[in-house]
């Protein structure tokens, strides 16, 4: 129990699979979390996004941050690129603080690293190209878990 309080950041790991097999269900959970909103054009494809105002939202907007796995990565850039954006679209909202605690997080990491609003707003991430796993065996097979 929490006293009904909402939790200020969520991490989501994104699967390619996972996104295929649930419709992009997933994609919905973190854009809802944010409290942005997919806009569809004449031909039913979301290519915008907007952020859904706090008095229809109802509660504060939470701060997500996602890992998205290789597959993802490659067969779901723009989708990447949506969350990404309707994430900075949040972070550079002129909202309370209180209701906005990815904006919270986000002034408050430019400010601790000296870097702008809109990089400190960055919570879309994932491997390199090519790269499709943790890379933990390689970082074991070169020594590199000692020193990384």
């Amino acid at each position: 129990d929490n006293g009904g309080a909402v939790p200020e950041s969520i991490a989501f790991t994104l699967w390619g699979t996972d996104n295929i097999k649930t419709y992009g269900e997933s994609l919905a959970q973190v854009l809802a979390l944010v409290g942005v909103r997919p806009i569809a054009d004449s031909l039913g494809r979301v290519n915008k996004v907007e952020l859904i105002p706090l008095e229809e939202l109802g509660r504060p907007r939470i701060d997500v941050v996602v890992s998205c796995s290789g597959v993802f990565r490659d067969l779901f850039i723009n989708q990447m690129n949506l969350l990404d954006r309707g994430i900075k679209m949040a972070a550079e909202a002129d909202e309370p603080l209180e209701m906005n605690f990815v904006r919270k997080h986000a002034m408050e990491q430019a400010e601790e690293l000296g870097v702008s609003l809109r990089d400190a707003s960055c919570r879309v991430f994932s491997n390199s190209a090519g790269s499709y796993s943790a890379n933990v065996g390689l970082a074991i097979e070169n020594g590199g878990w000692e020193d990384e």
